[in-house]
């Protein structure tokens, strides 16, 4: 019997999670470069030799006012895990603990509740240090308009506080190309009006962990600069949702830095003729609305006559999104996009009907999904051929009934949120990258 080891429900306990195949099939694993957790020490390293400036401690010197600006749970950084060398840096500025804020930022989603804060930023945290979650839609302060021509709206707290610290985590994007640097600002701390037309009339990277030199992006970078972020502290996550590397300084060039290490760890082969492809979505797997958009590469790289399995363990079920809402009908999605279609959109009408294609073709897949915390008539009122499963035997039980226990091989995608397909989709950014790539043949 071949079995995996994998991790599922980020957030939720984290729980280790084996799945296990007939000793006939070939498993081959392919999942981000290993790498260990770094230590306080070496965390505490890097914000003392940061990337394109001053130590924070030098930056932090006079100040009266901090935020440190989060992203909220529906990203995978572990936050509590570096807050403490962050404010530790502050304090030994002179900076007090009562004068510190810390702010999930979500952008659009809904705001982080106390439960989620308090995940986010752990145990450890000082009660002097004030918590709070951004809202989208309130008390926000009017900074003009952007080189992009966004009306910018930007959280009070950041704008009320004379040192703002950003803290986030780098892996591919769908739209940034990667996450991270300048993301904290613009659309974390924004109001509603400027998140929704960033994303309908600035151009971004064309593919998930592609260009960071985009329309976007410079929009990002502006409107990040005139809101007076001063540092930023970006990390690569590892398989096992821990720190493994930490970007601190600039957030142009610590994140550029950050960027390069992502390519190299997370730019992976795909496996060619697979008869199964299995997505694992973890760490994004908090919710389906995050999972589905952050992981199903594999599914769409399967061929025609492939079983596509998806594993999600979806604690908070469908999830939510301002802009995006998951169940929302097709149609209204596709209106949107030919909606907001403007001139400057003409050299690009074949990119726009592959966006709308694609909507099309992943509600026709057949998904096989291991999935506790979802409902199954939800999900099916979202992928219509889709079929879900409480637990993994039941999984694999419908996966021998179609395919017998001869000979085959089955392509699992460990952690497929962070991955990137392909070495010419990799070569999009900036750097260089490497790819991981484990053979599993095992017999009874």
């Amino acid at each position: 019997m071949s079995e995996l080891h994998l991790r599922t429900k980020a957030w939720f306990g984290d729980e280790p999670l084996s799945i296990n195949f007939p000793p006939a099939w070939k498993i081959v694993e392919v999942g981000p470069q290993d790498a260990p957790a770094l230590t306080v020490a070496a965390m505490r390293e890097q914000l003392l030799q940061p990337i394109g400036s001053p130590p924070l401690r030098e930056i932090a010197k006079g100040k009266t006012r901090c935020v440190i600006i989060v992203d909220d749970l529906t990203r995978p950084t572990p936050a509590a895990d570096l807050l403490p060398s962050i404010i530790a840096e502050l304090t030994q500025a002179g900076v007090s603990e009562q004068a510190i804020t810390i702010l999930l930022a979500g952008g659009t989603h809904p705001p982080a509740s106390v439960q989620d804060m308090a995940k986010k930023v752990g145990a450890k945290l000082s009660p002097a240090v004030r918590v709070m979650a951004h809202d989208s839609r309130r008390d926000l302060v009017d900074l003009g308009t952007s080189p992009g021509g966004l009306p910018i709206r930007i959280n009070r707290t950041v704008m009320d506080c004379d040192l703002k610290i950003g803290v986030g985590c780098i892996y591919p994007h769908p739209i940034a190309g990667f996450s991270g640097g300048a993301k904290i600002v613009l659309p974390a701390v924004c109001g509603v009006e400027t998140t929704r037309m960033m994303h309908d009339y600035l151009r971004g990277s064309r593919t998930r962990g592609g260009s960071i030199r985009t329309e976007l992006r410079q929009d990002m970078i502006a409107v990040a600069r005139k809101a007076g972020l001063d540092f930023i502290a970006n990390v690569t996550l590892n398989h096992r949702r821990e720190i493994s590397g930490l970007f601190a300084g600039d957030l142009v060039k610590a994140h550029e830095a950050g960027v390069r290490a992502a390519q190299r760890m997370y730019a992976v082969p795909v496996v060619p003729g697979a008869d199964i492809v299995v997505a694992d979505m973890y760490p994004f797997d908090t919710s389906w609305q995050f999972a589905q958009d952050r992981g199903m590469w594999p599914v769409e790289c399967a061929g025609p006559e492939a079983s596509r399995v998806v594993i999600a363990a979806c604690p908070l079920g469908l999830g939510t999104h301002e802009l995006f809402p998951v169940d929302s009908p097709l149609w209204s999605r596709v209106a949107r996009r030919l909606k907001h279609f403007r001139v400057a959109d003409l050299d690009r009408p074949l990119e726009k009907l592959h966006t709308v294609v694609k909507l099309i073709r992943q509600k026709q897949h057949h998904l096989m999904v291991l999935s506790p915390g979802l409902d199954g008539k939800a999900l099916q009122s979202m992928f219509p051929h889709a079929q879900r499963f409480e637990a993994w035997p039941a999984l694999r039980a419908a996966l021998l009934a179609r395919h017998g226990e001869g000979p085959l091989t089955v392509a699992v995608y460990r952690c497929a949120p962070f991955l990137i397909p392909g070495a010419a989709e990799a070569k999009q950014g900036i750097g260089v990258q490497n790819s991981i790539l484990s053979e599993r043949l095992t017999s009874a």
